[in-house]
């Protein structure tokens, strides 16, 4: 059941294309502020210097250790903060959101916000959401699933949401993962709560419930915000079932994807296409028009596991199970695959791929599709599981894993 009374105050907000240009202004001025960055689409529109990257290495500005966790290294005025969790045995501790300096990785503070999650499989402890910033406030969840909203100063707390205790959400096998998403007065997320509460949002303020709709329990993707046709709204991956909804909670559309539990996000391709990826099944692209959506090409030539893939010019670049590759956004057809780096991560700065290995090999390739092109490679960081993508603003590539995180100068 929606609050009615916060849907009509809802629907005062302004139009979309204001709201995306407040939105990418504020991620311009203040760095990499959340989940894969402006517009989650794996991209930095800033410029990359023109260098020879074999020769002259990426720059190690800092490298320090870190707690276990998958969180994005998130970056404002300065300011780093991510989620990580440590140890006091073998089945108990705490996980944490802390502050650094970004000019030298020093730790400002840090401040518990749950028990730690232990990863079953052994793939790794911790929190697997990355945080989102504001003007004043951080907003972060735990792998248990506590969702809070922090003081950027110190990391008070604000106020609090316990997904199990209050909505009656199933923990997810490996933990929850949702990172949320912030427009005007709202903070989105994937709670998969019992009575509807599949998809909620928050006053960000205070924390008081502005819509909730739904049904299902929680799964590993987050919501992402788009415009289509001059409307905006938020599209939610849960099991199978593809749905987007407007600002004020109602229904736009849904459908039916040909699998389920993706993983990986959608990538937004041109003005009204996505792209989704699932490991077993493979891929399909979307159209959606008028509030229909059209399956306009299926195939099985990208597999992502949990990395999700960028799109640049036409093409789609990311991870086909464990080899790196590129293929049209067309027809689906292979340009090109390199092996090497295993199950890792990328992210697209100024129409280069900066690439990080599994093992934290750093490397940085042309966004082409005519052939893997490699400008410059470094052994970043070490240790092993190293999944979390990077992160990339003024210049500098911002890296972790489970043990260590580091800065490398770019520009």
């Amino acid at each position: 059941m929606r609050n009615t009374t916060t849907r009509f105050c809802l629907s005062v907000l302004c139009i979309f294309g204001m709201m995306t240009n407040s939105f990418s202004q504020a991620e311009a001025v203040f760095g990499w502020t959340q989940y894969r960055g402006e517009n989650r689409a794996g991209a930095s529109t800033e410029k990359l210097t023109e260098k020879d990257w074999i020769s002259s290495k990426p720059e190690m500005l800092w490298k320090k250790k870190i707690g276990s966790g998958f969180s994005e290294l998130v970056i404002s005025e300065g300011i780093i903060y991510t989620m990580f969790s440590e140890k006091i045995d073998s089945t108990s501790g705490f996980e944490y959101l802390a502050a650094y300096k970004e000019s030298t990785g020093s730790e400002i503070w840090r401040t518990q916000v749950d028990s730690i999650y232990i990863e079953i499989d052994g793939w790794g402890d911790g929190p697997r959401s990355t945080p989102i910033i504001d003007e004043e406030f951080i907003y972060c969840f735990s792998g248990l699933g506590k969702f809070s909203a922090r003081s950027k100063r110190d990391g008070k707390l604000i106020w609090e949401h316990d997904f199990v205790k209050e909505f009656g959400s199933t923990r997810p096998r490996w933990g929850y993962a949702c990172s949320p998403i912030l427009v005007e007065n709202n903070v989105m997320m994937e709670v998969g709560g019992v009575g509807g509460k599949t998809f909620m949002t928050f006053d960000k303020s205070n924390g008081n419930v502005i819509w909730d709709d739904g049904a299902g329990p929680a799964g590993y993707t987050s919501p992402l915000l788009m415009s289509i046709e001059g409307q905006s709204q938020f599209v939610f991956v849960n099991g199978r079932t593809l749905s987007s909804y407007n600002l004020q909670g109602d229904t736009l559309w849904t459908y039916q994807l040909p699998f389920s539990i993706p993983i990986a996000m959608p990538v937004l391709i041109g003005s009204n296409k996505l792209f989704f990826s699932q490991i077993s099944s493979g891929f399909v692209i979307l159209q959606i028009e008028n509030n229909k959506v059209t399956e306009v090409l299926r195939g099985s030539e990208m597999k992502n596991d949990f990395m999700t893939c960028v799109y640049h010019d036409g093409y789609i670049y990311g991870y086909h199970i464990a080899a790196l590759r590129c293929i049209s956004a067309e027809t689906g057809e292979v340009k090109w695959s390199k092996r090497g780096f295993g199950k890792g991560s990328l992210i697209l700065v100024d129409g280069k791929l900066i690439i990080l290995s599994d093992k934290g090999k750093l490397a940085i390739a042309k966004a082409s599709p005519d052939a893997y092109q490699e400008l410059g490679s470094v052994q970043a960081i070490s240790g092993s599981i190293t999944w979390t993508a990077p992160s990339f603003t003024d210049g500098k590539v911002y890296l972790r894993n489970q043990t260590e995180m580091a800065c490398f100068k770019l520009n």
